[in-house]
């Protein structure tokens, strides 16, 4: 059982959830890399919102794709790297005769690496890394990305440069996708596609933590049958359950949405019963504003309806009560001048409702240089009917619906976890109808998943883990605060640029830039100590002292060195006031008292 006192930091969707609220705390309150897994309606993206509102840490989430970033509300991990597109390998290219051109290694991805000087100080800053959609992010794309944080952050041998990395994904979903030429090159150094594979990952593996409570699905039975798909434990007698389910002959399947293999299936379903209506068909025009790629829109530019159209909701409703969420099958009822009603089959008719315009944001990460804080800046958005003709959709394209009704077509399955993510989309069995019967064979478990599983951490760890891990991050983020070599050289750096300005105080500039310096320098022999002193008092279990020693250095490296290195920055930003042409001296000045105030601000936070 998990502490009472972890209970009380955070107020959680479900207060009964234990190992939600263990997570979460794991996340906040520790530095520990975390794989967050959990079976399909397990509340994985719940997970994801719910510590993006919570934490205090600089963060930043990204994903494989451009869909899964928006939906996310984050970046795609190429974007936010800038990393190339093509096979990246942990070796060195000039050892691998005949590599195309286009694949990197270390030494090619760094030297081609172009980041601003503003993201490189976003990245630095950066406390906590979120991976949405893990499971779809190859293990080459991984080591890429340890390779890049580690060079950034000058942190060269910390996994991923020191910035807490959260993994979120199921793995037993859909797999990482490799162009066999791709996976030629690749196999010299992978044992499989998969991020746990990854140089990173087997060198430094994450704490395995799964949720457990189901969510999308209510019966025992369907959940526990759903979960021996899922881990390849699948019998005949389960087989013959859901063939049972097979379609029949003279049943009516209104409201029912057929989940396919390929993209091709699922369009000509679509079109079809559209063409059926013998309504008049109405076009509703998306808009997008500034940047946002039309490979990532959520839904149609030119969404085609009829009144009669079968239609999904691709959104949750942000309303309470919610009238619909992702996944939610209606029928268009009208169309005028006051919108799209959509009303819902089997529902009373005071559940239909008009559609409202949504506006999904393209985001990209900045840093605040007030604050020294991880701010989003919305750089492009579309807007939309939250709609799309829901037919049949493709199984890929399921992924976190949760539906009602639906007709499973997985004759042409061809990977692995395909008929488990199309199986646990339904709510129930009773709501689940396959097209055709399904083999024991289509059943595709990568038993190298099933080994990644195993090494999932059991409670009585985990308890053990949070209370070292909280400890231990206690201790490196007072070291951290009191750690003033960054500061050091963003002084040097201005000691240059302010070297090269001839006009104005020069002489008055280096004089104060010198003192602050030595200052510093100073400062940092003390902290060196204060380090010495509590990692002491750390190894020794005396954390009372760490505690009161941390507030003894507050006060002291506040009031002594930050203080009285601010109020002479301010006196000579007043004296600055007063002359011409110091403009670019100003701004050197400024920008450095922010660093300064940001770092006393830290030392007493």
């Amino acid at each position: 059982m998990i502490p009472a006192k972890f209970l009380n930091p955070f107020d959680t969707p479900d207060a009964d959830n234990l190992t939600f609220l263990k997570a979460a705390t794991f996340v906040c309150d520790t530095d520990e890399n975390i794989f967050l897994t959990g079976k399909a309606g397990s509340g994985k993206t719940t997970f994801l919102k719910y510590i993006r509102s919570q934490t205090k840490k600089r963060c930043a989430v990204v994903a494989p794709t451009g869909i899964a970033a928006i939906n996310a509300g984050g970046e795609t991990i190429h974007s936010f790297l800038q990393l190339p597109f093509g096979p990246f390998i942990p070796g060195t290219v000039s050892g691998f005769g005949g590599t195309p051109d286009n694949v990197e290694d270390k030494h090619s991805l760094l030297a081609r690496l172009r980041l601003r000087e503003t993201k490189q100080q976003l990245i630095r800053k950066l406390q906590l890394l979120i991976i949405d959609e893990v499971s779809m992010v190859r293990a080459d794309l991984l080591d890429a990305m340890d390779l890049v944080l580690r060079h950034v952050r000058r942190q060269y041998h910390k996994p991923f440069g020191g910035v807490q990395m959260v993994f979120i994904g199921d793995m037993f979903q859909l797999p990482p996708v490799a162009q066999p030429e791709d996976w030629e090159i690749l196999r010299n150094f992978y044992s499989s596609t998969y991020f746990f594979d990854s140089v990173a990952i087997r060198e430094n593996p994450p704490l395995y933590i799964e949720l457990t409570k189901i969510y999308r699905q209510k019966d025992k039975v369907f959940i526990d049958l759903l979960n021996r798909i899922r881990t390849g434990n699948v019998t005949y007698d389960d087989i013959d359950t859901l063939n049972a389910r097979q379609v029949q002959e003279g049943v009516d399947y209104k409201g029912y949405i057929v989940l396919c293999t390929h993209n091709q299936i699922a369009d000509t379903i679509n079109r079809e019963e559209l063409e059926k209506l013998a309504t008049p068909t109405h076009k509703f025009k998306g808009k997008i504003t500034n940047d946002f790629s039309e490979k990532n829109l959520p839904t149609e530019m030119e969404l085609n309806l009829k009144e009669g159209a079968q239609v999904m909701f691709i959104k949750n409703d942000l309303q309470t009560p919610r009238r619909y969420y992702n996944g939610k099958i209606g029928v268009v009822e009208r169309i005028d001048v006051n919108g799209i009603k959509v009303s819902f089959p089997g529902e009373p008719a005071s559940n239909s409702l008009i559609a409202d315009l949504e506006v999904w944001k393209n985001v990209r990460y900045a840093l605040d240089p007030r604050k020294g804080e991880v701010v989003e800046d919305e750089i492009g958005s579309f807007s939309q009917y939250p709609l799309r003709l829901a037919w049949a959709i493709t199984v890929h394209k399921s992924q976190g619906l949760t539906l009602d009704k639906a007709i499973v077509d997985l004759n042409r399955a061809f990977a692995s976890g395909q008929v488990y993510v199309a199986l646990s989309r339904c709510t129930s069995i009773e709501g689940l109808a396959l097209r055709s019967k399904l083999n024991i064979e289509n059943v595709m478990i990568d038993s190298r998943i099933i080994d990644f599983a195993e090494t999932e951490a059991d409670e009585a760890e985990l308890d053990l883990r949070l209370e070292a891990s909280r400890r231990h991050a206690h201790l490196s983020r007072m070291i951290q605060a009191f750690t003033f070599t960054d500061l050091i050289e963003a002084v040097t750096q201005a000691a240059l640029e302010l070297s090269k300005r001839k006009l104005g105080p020069a002489q008055q500039n280096m004089d104060l830039i010198g003192k602050i310096r030595n200052s510093l320098l100073t400062a940092q022999t003390h902290a060196e100590t204060f380090h010495w002193q509590v990692r002491s008092f750390f190894e020794a279990g005396e954390d009372i002292k760490i505690i009161e020693r941390g507030a003894a250095a507050r006060i002291y490296f506040s009031q002594k060195v930050f203080v009285p290195i601010l109020a002479d920055i301010d006196a000579h930003l007043i004296m600055l006031n007063d002359k011409t042409k110091v403009a670019k001296h100003a701004k050197v000045w400024s920008s450095l008292r922010v660093l300064v105030d940001q770092k006393n601000a830290e030392i007493l936070s």
